[in-house]
C-alpha cells in the first residue's frame, strides 16, 4: 500500500511547532504515514534530530521577503509531484505565499493550522506593525487558499482566520502528549530535587520561551512579595530568549537573584515538572498554552493568566487569576501551606482528548480525509 506522503512546514526552530509535529510522526501509523519536515532556517542539530528519527528533510532557506522569486521557485520545486498533504503550522499572517503555491501545485490537501492568538515579537513597535498586518491579511484570507483548516484551540481559530472560515469547517486538533512521560513519581521527584538542590524547597516553575508575551517580569514580582512569606522559595526557568539578560537584571534589582535558577534550553521537562510545587504562567496569550498540559499531567498546581484558552483548563489543578501580584502571592502562599497530594491524572487527561496514543487517530482521520 502505498504510504500518505505529509510535509510540515515549517520548522525553523526547537519550538512548539516543532514539538507538535514530532510527537505527531513519533505516534502515527508509519506504516501508512509519511513525513517529511521543510527547514526554514540552516538547523544542522536539528536536521540531523529528525533524520534520525527516520522522518526526511526538505530545506527552503530562501528568503520570502528578499528572495522572493528564489523562493517561489524552490517551493514549486520541493512540492509538486511529491506530497498529497502539506500541513502549514502558523502563528500569524505575514503573507500568503507558501499557501497559494501548494494549491498551484496541486496538492490534494493544503491545511492551514493556527498555533496562536497573537503576536510574538518583544519589540512594540515591530509588533504593533505586524499585528496590522496581520489583521488586514485576515481579511483577505479565504477557502481558495487552502482546502482544510485547523487550530489548536478557538482562540487560535479566532485569531488567525476571523470570520472568513465558518467555525464548522474549523476543525480543533488537540496538542496532545504522552502522558506516561509526565505522570507523577515519587522517586523520581525526589531525585530531581536532590540533583537541583532543592529537597527542603517550596519549588515554582515556569515554562517557556524569555519573551515578551511569557510575561516572566509578573512572576518575578510576585516572588519578590512571598519571599519574606515562603523564606524557601525558589524557581525553577526553563527556556532561553532576548529577555533573558533583561530579566536577570530585573532579579537582582528585585533581591531574588539566588532564588531563581535560570536552566536555559532543556530537554528534560518531564522531570522538571516532576520537581516542582506548583506552576506557574502567567502568559499575556497563548495559542493553547501545551505545557499547562503537561504540568496538570505531572499532578501540578497550577495558577495561569486568565489569557490562556478554556481549552487548557482540563482538570481542577488549573486556576486562572487576575495578573495582580497580590493575588498571585496570596494563592502561591495557600498552596506551599496545603502542600496538596499529587495524583495521578492519566483518566481526566486522556478524557479531554490530550492523549497521543487517541488523538493521533484524529490527525490520520485529517490526512487521509
Amino acid at each position: 500500500m502505498k504510504k500518505i506522503r505529509v510535509l510540515q512546514f515549517p520548522i525553523s526552530a526547537n519550538n512548539g511547532v516543532k514539538q507538535y509535529a514530532q510527537i505527531n510522526w513519533e505516534f502515527i501509523d508509519k506504516s501508512r504515514f509519511s513525513f517529511d519536515f521543510a527547514l526554514v532556517r540552516d538547523l544542522p542539530a536539528i536536521k540531523s534530530e529528525l533524520l534520525a528519527t527516520g522522518a526526511g528533510v526538505e530545506e527552503l532557506l530562501a528568503s520570502a521577503d528578499s528572495q522572493r522569486d528564489r523562493y517561489v521557485e524552490e517551493a514549486a520545486k520541493m512540492l509538486r509531484g511529491k506530497y498529497d498533504a502539506v500541513h502549514l503550522h502558523t502563528s500569524f499572517w505575514k503573507r500568503f505565499l507558501i499557501e497559494e503555491i501548494a494549491m498551484e501545485c496541486g496538492i490534494p490537501k493544503v491545511i492551514v493550522h493556527s498555533h496562536s492568538a497573537g503576536v510574538d515579537i518583544t519589540d512594540e513597535q515591530t509588533r504593533r506593525k505586524a499585528e496590522a498586518t496581520h489583521r488586514t491579511l485576515r481579511e483577505q484570507f479565504g477557502p481558495s487558499l487552502a482546502t482544510h483548516f485547523c487550530a489548536c484551540s478557538q482562540a487560535a481559530a479566532d485569531w488567525l482566520f476571523g470570520d472568513r472560515i465558518p467555525k464548522d469547517q474549523i476543525v480543533i486538533l488537540k496538542n496532545a502528549i504522552n502522558l506516561e512521560k509526565y505522570l507523577f513519581h515519587r522517586s523520581k521527584r525526589e531525585y530531581i530535587r536532590k540533583q537541583l538542590g532543592l529537597e527542603d524547597s517550596f519549588v515554582v516553575g515556569c515554562v517557556g520561551r524569555m519573551v515578551s508575551m511569557k510575561n516572566h517580569q509578573f512572576l518575578f514580582e510576585v516572588l519578590a512579595e512571598i519571599k519574606h512569606q515562603i523564606p524557601q522559595v525558589k524557581c525553577l526557568l526553563a527556556g532561553e530568549g532576548p529577555l533573558e539578560h533583561t530579566l536577570r537584571e530585573t532579579a537582582q534589582r528585585l533581591h531574588i537573584e539566588n532564588d531563581i535558577l535560570f536552566l536555559g534550553q532543556r530537554h528534560d521537562i518531564p522531570d522538571l515538572l516532576q520537581a516542582m510545587d506548583c506552576f506557574c504562567f502567567p502568559s499575556l496569550f497563548e495559542g493553547l498554552g501545551i505545557v499547562l498540559i503537561e504540568a496538570q499531567a505531572s499532578g501540578l498546581p497550577c495558577v495561569v493568566s486568565p489569557a490562556i484558552p478554556d481549552e487548557a483548563f482540563v482538570t481542577p489543578l488549573a486556576q486562572a487569576l487576575p495578573l495582580e501580584t497580590g493575588v498571585w502571592a496570596q494563592a502561591l502562599c495557600s498552596i506551599a501551606r496545603e502542600q496538596p497530594e499529587r495524583q495521578n491524572m492519566w483518566e481526566p487527561l486522556t478524557a479531554a482528548g490530550y492523549n497521543i496514543r487517541y488523538q493521533i487517530k484524529e490527525v490520520e482521520k485529517l490526512y487521509e480525509a
